[in-house]
């Protein structure tokens, strides 16, 4: 067995080649993981999954105002072009062409402040976007959309897809609730939107076999998780990644820079931290940071 002694190895250098050599090991270290991500992020399609935005709500699902008029800005400046569901569909399913540098940017839940604060900057750089709606929460609270929001962004480039009727984890739910949360939120955005509902994204990113099974019976032709990571060619419709764009109000800007370029790696770290949580070891995975 090959044993080295670093104790030993280091105790031979003085503190200059003791630095420089600390300092190869870091740079090989994040060489290595800039080359892994570029391999991993080739074809890859970002799908960005806001809930949030306004400027005075502290919580981990809101954006501050000013980071998301500045993020749009920096997807406008640097070449990206916004699609739709449908779009990434027929890209995974038959294959069609997508734009140069695209990417799908998608809102949970419904807020009344995508329709006050994120719409007209949207609009202001003509780009599309996803609100996947609570429909049981539309017009019953005041911070989220009412329907005719709903229909007016509808017909301005934003989809307007299911988040169920109700926001409940879809798992656990009997075969009937189940079915009536995917089939009931779907027939209600179609009645509000006057257009068809065909995707759907998962409460909590949640689903097992008999979800996906009832989510393609009820009509819908795909579905989003909160897996972080890109879409790619050859992935199913039905469990599609997002990118979340939330967690945290500090760097933000920063944040958003490493999650659109380095999902792969965001998630692998996110995912590493969660095994270490169920192995029984909380305390060392709140010691790993995620960007």
């Amino acid at each position: 067995m090959l044993y080295i002694d670093m104790k030993g190895l280091f105790g031979k250098l003085n503190s200059k080649s003791r630095i420089l050599t600390i300092a190869y090991i870091i740079f090989s270290f994040f060489l290595v993981i800039c080359l892994w991500n570029i391999r991993e992020s080739y074809g890859g399609i970002p799908v960005l999954n806001y809930h949030q935005v306004n400027p005075v709500e502290k919580n981990p699902l809101t954006v501050p105002l000013d980071n998301f008029a500045a993020q749009i800005e920096y997807l406008d400046a640097n070449g990206y072009t916004t699609i739709s569901p449908e779009e990434l569909h027929d890209f995974l399913v038959n294959g069609t062409q997508l734009p140069d540098k695209p990417v799908l940017i998608t809102f949970d839940d419904g807020y009344a402040d995508n329709y006050e604060y994120a719409y007209p900057i949207l609009k202001e750089h003509n780009m599309k976007a996803s609100i996947f709606l609570v429909s049981d929460y539309m017009e019953r609270f005041d911070n989220y959309l009412n329907w005719k929001q709903v229909y007016e962004m509808s017909e301005n480039k934003l989809y307007m897809g299911s988040h169920t009727l109700s926001h409940f984890e879809l798992t656990p739910l009997t075969h009937d609730e189940l079915v009536n949360q995917l089939v009931g939120g779907k027939l209600a955005v179609e009645w509000k939107s006057f257009k068809f509902c065909e995707f759907i994204a998962y409460p909590g990113g949640f689903y097992n076999q008999q979800v996906l099974s009832e989510v393609k019976k009820a009509g819908y032709k795909g579905g989003f998780t909160v897996y972080n990571d890109y879409v790619r060619q050859g992935d199913d419709p039905y469990t599609m990644n997002r990118i979340p764009i939330f967690g945290s109000q500090h760097f933000v800007m920063p944040r958003f820079w490493i999650r659109l370029h380095m999902a792969p790696v965001v998630g692998r770290i996110e995912r590493f931290r969660s095994s270490l949580r169920e192995a029984g070891y909380p305390l060392l995975a709140e010691l790993i940071f995620i960007p």
